[in-house]
């Protein structure tokens, strides 16, 4: 991408003791990484990805927020950010502007963390992996601010399942607006979630909308396999094969619940309006329009908490 969708994915916010076991000494404090190496068409594939990378282990502080930078010299940077264990907690394509990643991370608890460096296609070359401490983040979160605030409207440009409709247009109704895109794995992983939702609350008056952006309009040239059910890199792109796209992952998927998708500057506000740093993210909407609850991730999604908050506000009248 060419611009920058603030999209650079944060995990769960909490808070963790940042002092020693013992005696209560504090902690050493982080030191800056930076890492140079080369990323070479014959290095082990990433599982997820199967492209190749290179992986840095990197200790990590809890209670601390880290700003992790990835430029690639010559290929699109792509950035994933594994536990010990191979969970995935956050990745990233063009945040760090231009073709860089980034990955802004609020670690909960100390340990050892995976990097992968990867790329977006099959590109290699040279880059510079960088890991900064921020300090200390705050248990409250940034979508805090959002709740019980109306929700800011817009207007799709493109929809599936649906018509394209202005987001006031859905006042009286519960919307469970869900931030994605076709390339975020953890979107992928969080489906299952809307069509259980989608299928369980629409007589109740829920309405499940997916909102994404047009991949052509930031600089990517994006389609999809309906064999593999993989992205992948086409020689040229527009509006028109973004719509393929949407419409072949949908129905690969089974997607049944709205999805819509924004041009690039209304796209860019949307995301901003909504605080939008992390994929999927969810934001519950009441029947008056005022924002109620958000989340982050396809973990959080699962949270059974998410499922009380949708039945209390399909249960709240008009």
């Amino acid at each position: 991408m060419k611009c920058k969708l603030w999209i650079g994915f944060v995990v769960a916010i909490a808070t963790f003791a940042n002092t020693a076991g013992g005696g209560g000494k504090e902690k050493p404090k982080f030191k800056d990484i930076k890492i140079d190496g080369v990323l070479a068409k014959n290095d082990d594939k990433d599982p997820r990805r199967n492209t190749p990378c290179k992986i840095h282990v990197v200790t990590l502080q809890g209670g601390q927020t880290y700003t992790i930078d990835l430029i690639g010299r010559g290929f699109d940077a792509y950035l994933r950010l594994e536990d010990k264990g191979g969970k995935e907690l956050a990745e990233d394509d063009d945040s760090g502007g231009d073709l860089n990643a980034q990955i802004v991370f609020n670690c909960t608890k100390e340990g050892d963390y995976r990097i992968i460096c990867t790329s977006q296609g099959i590109g290699s070359g040279k880059y510079t992996l960088t890991v900064r401490s921020a300090g200390a983040f705050a248990s409250a979160g940034s979508h805090a601010r959002m709740l019980g605030t109306r929700a800011p409207d817009f207007e799709s440009d493109f929809a599936l399942n649906g018509k394209a409709v202005k987001l006031s247009e859905l006042q009286g109704k519960v919307v469970a607006l869900e931030f994605w895109a076709v390339q975020s794995s953890s979107s992928i992983a969080a489906l299952p979630r809307m069509r259980e939702w989608h299928k369980a609350h629409k007589d109740a008056g829920l309405v499940v909308v997916g909102v994404t952006y047009f991949n052509s309009d930031l600089g990517h040239k994006l389609g999809f396999d309906s064999s593999t059910g993989q992205v992948i890199n086409i020689a040229a792109a527009s509006p028109a094969t973004d719509r393929e796209l949407f419409k072949t992952f949908a129905a690969h998927y089974k997607v049944d619940h709205l999805l819509v998708a924004l041009h690039k500057e209304k796209a860019l506000k949307t995301f901003n309006d909504y605080l939008v740093d992390g994929l999927p993210q969810l934001v519950l909407i009441d029947r008056q329009g005022v924002v109620r609850f958000a989340c982050v991730g396809d973990a959080q999604l699962r949270n059974p908490d998410v499922d009380v908050e949708i039945k209390k506000l399909l249960v709240e009248k008009k």
